[in-house]
């Protein structure tokens, strides 16, 4: 018989919990002190924390009735984590940034999960990735390529592309571009610079290219955005 899944939401990202919503069950708490109240009549299938706070993984998963559980951290930036010390020890957690949580792909991805139709890597092999999202994180407005990262990590281009593309349900090229995107939306909204400035310091070397890829995936030119 076919259960409906369960997500815990901890945070504010309306967005975020509308389009989870639309599929499963969901329980929202503003933060993990609340968590423990409700595990006598909610134990979610995934947890989604909406930003990212060291602390909160450890004290979740003291927790014997979420040690199993995925957990997603979800972020603007993590860009000032220096480590994934805090996280490193505990299997099932995915990092992704908020620009790329909304994508697509990545949601299905969470769907696939959800439904256990597809699993989470082991937990050393999901580190490998985590630490490619930290560096992205940190350098994506820098001229990087797949081999450069790979290298990095200390493993094979192959490898590193074919692990991104599991966890993440995404290409690693792809989710560069929606953190450059994203970066480049930003600046274009709060600042007067010109798009072409912005489009090179947001990592693309052709302000014609930029300009293409920010129609494609925001569905208007970034000019439009100052309108």
């Amino acid at each position: 018989m076919y259960r409906q899944k369960k997500i815990l939401f901890i945070g504010n990202d309306t967005k975020l919990l509308a389009r989870h919503s639309a599929d499963a069950q969901t329980e929202v708490v503003s933060s993990i002190s609340f968590v423990d109240a409700i595990t006598q009549r909610f134990i979610p299938d995934l947890i989604i924390f909406d930003s990212f706070r060291e602390n909160d993984v450890q004290i979740l998963r003291r927790n014997e009735k979420f040690l199993l559980i995925p957990v997603l951290i979800v972020a603007d930036s993590f860009s000032q984590l220096n480590n994934l010390n805090s996280i490193s020890s505990f299997p099932r957690v995915i990092l992704c940034n908020r620009s790329v949580a909304e994508d697509n792909a990545f949601f299905e991805r969470m769907k696939l999960l959800l439904e256990k139709k597809s699993s989470l890597l082991p937990s050393r092999t999901a580190l490998l990735v985590k630490y490619a999202i930290l560096f992205l994180n940190k350098n994506y407005a820098k001229p990087l390529t797949r081999e450069s990262l790979a290298s990095q990590l200390g493993i094979a281009e192959d490898y590193l592309s074919r692990i991104f593309k599991k966890e993440m349900g995404l290409t690693l090229w792809n989710y560069l571009t929606l953190l450059r995107l994203d970066f480049a939306r930003r600046e274009i909204l709060l600042t007067g610079d010109s798009v072409a400035a912005i489009a090179l310091r947001s990592g693309f070397a052709d302000p014609a290219y930029f300009d293409r890829l920010f129609k494609k995936q925001y569905g208007s030119a970034p000019t439009t955005l100052r309108h």
